[in-house]
């Protein structure tokens, strides 16, 4: 590992502890140096500021989870995994999601999400059926869909077990959930 790697994982692990004990919006980039034992034109040298410290932590952490996913037969397991990494880390977690805008934990997973339905529905769409804005609009749909489903798990402590949620929310998306049932069509203007 590069020590430019090395660096940036010690300046990430000490954001991380930092927000065991207060809120990012309390921490300065001179508690960050302070708790690695840098100076900030180290800090600045690796990082311009501790919003992307909190962005890189979140795709260095999360990236191998969701990945891992990118496959239809696959994307609940990964799931799953996140969760449970929130919960060992829950402190962290827990503070991140108190972030808001464009690097906050939740356009991460947001941007995560997207990317996993894309390639969902493109592998799935081998008639070329979809559009681009119909692929655009149903990734959004259901990313924000799994994201709001772990965000309110998040929101209640993280105590619960997950799997009930990511089962349901599995039956719900490959259509178990709804199998027998006739849905009456509600009759919508044409396009």
């Amino acid at each position: 590992m590069a020590n430019s790697d090395i660096t940036k994982q010690a300046i990430a692990a000490g954001v991380k502890d930092l927000m065991t004990t207060k809120p990012f919006a309390s921490i300065s980039v001179s508690d960050i140096a302070r708790r690695c034992h840098i100076n900030r034109n180290t800090f600045y040298y690796h990082f311009q500021d501790k919003y992307q410290v909190i962005t890189w932590i979140f795709y260095n952490e999360i990236t191998p989870i969701v990945s891992g996913g990118m496959r239809p037969d696959c994307w609940s397991d990964s799931l799953f995994s996140l969760c449970r990494t929130m919960q060992e880390n829950r402190t962290f977690y827990r503070n991140a999601l108190g972030i808001a805008g464009q690097n906050s934990f939740t356009q991460c997973l947001l941007e995560f999400y997207q990317s996993l339905v894309v390639s969902l529905l493109r592998s799935a769409d081998h008639a070329g059926s979809l559009t681009e804005e119909d692929v655009s609009f149903v990734s959004r749909f259901y990313a924000y869909a799994l994201i709001g489903t772990v965000l309110d798990w998040a929101k209640d402590g993280m105590t619960a077990d997950p799997a009930p949620f990511i089962r349901r929310l599995e039956r719900m998306i490959n259509g178990e959930l709804f199998d027998g049932m006739v849905l009456a069509r509600a009759s919508l203007p044409p396009e």
